[in-house]
């Protein structure tokens, strides 16, 4: 078990910073374009994103929510180690994000939308990253209902808390170079400075990557 539900501070914080990339708010300078452009990518048509140990899922949740209210076709990846996070958890808070925008919309038939929703726009991917990289690199992920076979190279990946050891950073990092689509794709880490005796945090992830 790695902690997939549990809600971590880091999950938050990078919501937030999602919410002022999409909202306009984010400052505009060069240093931050590259990350708003990804961002606005990602959620639209022929957009796709990516969360890694996502457990709630609540920064791709937020991805997926925006591009079913602007009708695209982008695709989110929700991964996690353990089946029963993303089965128990990860899942139903997708549901409840989507169900909540088509309340909000009148929308008649909640559930049937949002399941619909989350069969064209969604994939929820157990077990290791490794093996999960290889599927993808290989062509074998598609989305259930539409059968759209997902690229294995992405606009944006999302990590929260993944790079909690030092053999975690490598992974992220590794993982974020393999998948990220070439010169435009953006990764974003949102993790403590130090997490203390396991060895990851800030720096180390710098250092891995």
């Amino acid at each position: 078990y790695e902690g997939g539900l549990k809600v971590w501070e880091c999950s938050l914080d990078l919501c937030r910073f999602l919410a002022h990339v999409m909202d306009g708010t984010m400052s505009t300078e060069s240093d931050f374009r590259h990350v708003t452009e990804a961002v606005r990518r990602s959620i639209e048509n022929g957009g796709s994103a990516f969360e890694l140990g996502c457990g709630h899922g609540l920064p791709a949740c937020l991805l997926l929510r925006e591009s079913v209210r602007r009708h695209t076709n982008s695709v989110v990846v929700f991964s996690d180690f353990n089946d029963f996070v993303l089965r128990d958890v990860t899942i139903p808070n997708a549901l409840l994000n989507v169900c909540g925008l088509y309340q909000q919309q009148g929308n008649d038939s909640v559930d049937d939308s949002a399941s619909q929703a989350l069969l064209k726009q969604s994939i929820y991917a157990g077990g290791d990253w490794m093996g999960l990289s290889h599927k993808l690199s290989n062509d074998e992920v598609v989305l259930p209902a539409t059968e759209r076979l997902v690229d294995e190279q992405f606009d944006v990946l999302l990590a929260s808390e993944t790079t909690y050891t030092t053999e975690s950073c490598q992974d992220t990092a590794y993982l974020m170079l393999k998948h990220l689509k070439v010169d435009i794709g953006v990764g974003l880490v949102a993790t403590k400075r130090f997490y203390f005796g396991v060895g990851g945090g800030a720096d180390a992830f710098s250092q891995a990557a």
